[in-house]
């Protein structure tokens, strides 16, 4: 039993080192320009309760 869990965990240990070593490296890129928001903004919630929903606006 020792040694299928030996080998799964060696066997995992070998994916995520390709996988680490594979991945493309990330680069900061520029932020892009902000513009205001027109018009109101609301933040709603919603609750899933059953066949129906609650939902909540700010």
């Amino acid at each position: 039993m020792s040694a299928t869990i030996t080998r799964t965990l060696a066997a995992t240990a070998v994916a995520l080192a390709i996988g680490v070593a594979a991945a493309p490296v990330a680069a900061a890129s520029a932020a892009p320009a902000t513009t205001p928001a027109w018009g109101s903004v609301s933040l709603c919630f919603s609750v899933p309760v059953g066949s129906a929903a609650l939902v909540w606006c700010i």
